[in-house]
């Protein structure tokens, strides 16, 4: 993977030059682009690119079975909480820092009202899985 197009004397579009960036830091990402350099799986990885890398399996699914698995361990969250800190992390993330707390802050507030969140202290307090129901 990456972003080749200096390779063509043309820069990355689509917002290549701005999201590289924010996602691995403006040193590397200059790197790479002015390289035009793809790299691999493990140097994605490892550069904080992706977050997992697995070998592949006989079936060829082995990117498909492992997101399952980290699938599985996200819907025993609350739903109401997984939807609110996605616009958290996706609004607050491409603003000053202020704006982002008023944002976490006007999020929290959201899910201070649903019985989810009386469920899930109730679990915790009783030491069993919560039992969310969307509320």
């Amino acid at each position: 993977m990456g972003l080749t197009e200096t390779k063509l004397a043309i820069i990355p579009a689509l917002g290549g030059t701005h999201n590289l960036p924010r996602l691995i830091g403006p040193a590397k990402a200059k790197e790479l682009i002015f390289t035009g350099r793809a790299i691999d799986g493990q140097e994605a990885f490892d550069i904080g690119l992706v977050n997992h890398v697995v070998p592949q399996n006989s079936n060829g699914d082995a990117a498909y079975q492992r997101s399952l698995l980290l699938a599985q361990e996200i819907v025993t969250q609350g739903p109401i909480e997984l939807k609110v800190v996605k616009t958290a992390i996706n609004k607050g993330s491409q603003v000053d820092l202020d704006t982002g707390m008023a944002i976490e802050e006007a999020c929290y507030a959201q899910v201070i009202p649903t019985k989810d969140r009386i469920e899930g202290l109730m679990a915790f307090k009783e030491k069993r899985p919560p039992r969310y129901k969307g509320e």
